[in-house]
């Protein structure tokens, strides 16, 4: 069966792209750093507002497989279980890119994003692999 939601989405997001790429605009991609902590079963730091994760990632391993969530200045994405090589993009308002990257779960457990010096606006966060995917939006002040 086809999932309606994640087709509409990768459709808007493929028509914004196409509508930025003859714009003038220039998208750039936020300085990040990951920082692997070894340790699986880790919950999410309490400074995080917790991100709403849908999809088969975020459902088909069990409710707190993946943890995310926002604060002031950073995006955290939190593997409680392993994924193998996970491509996590991060997506303005207006369906630009504005942040990806691939990690492999096996040994990177735990991704903080730098997300101080971006401006503000609703984000979506997606994590992607071989298996399925999960996204969720957050606002970012």
């Amino acid at each position: 069966m086809v999932n309606l939601h994640k087709m509409k989405r990768k459709t808007l997001i493929f028509v914004a792209l196409c509508i930025l790429g003859f714009s003038s605009r220039e998208i750039q991609a936020i300085p990040y750093k990951t920082i692997p902590i070894y340790n699986m079963g880790r919950s999410m730091p309490h400074e995080y507002n917790k991100i709403e994760l849908h999809g088969e990632l975020a459902t088909l391993v069990g409710p707190n497989a993946i943890e995310a969530g926002a604060s002031d200045d950073a995006i955290y994405i939190g593997f409680n279980q392993s994924f193998g090589n996970v491509n996590i993009s991060i997506f303005n308002s207006m369906g630009g890119i504005v942040y990806n990257t691939v990690v492999n779960t096996d040994v990177q457990h735990v991704v903080i994003i730098p997300f101080a010096n971006v401006a503000s606006g609703s984000y979506i966060v997606e994590l992607s692999n071989a298996n399925g995917y999960a996204d969720g939006d957050f606002d970012h002040d």
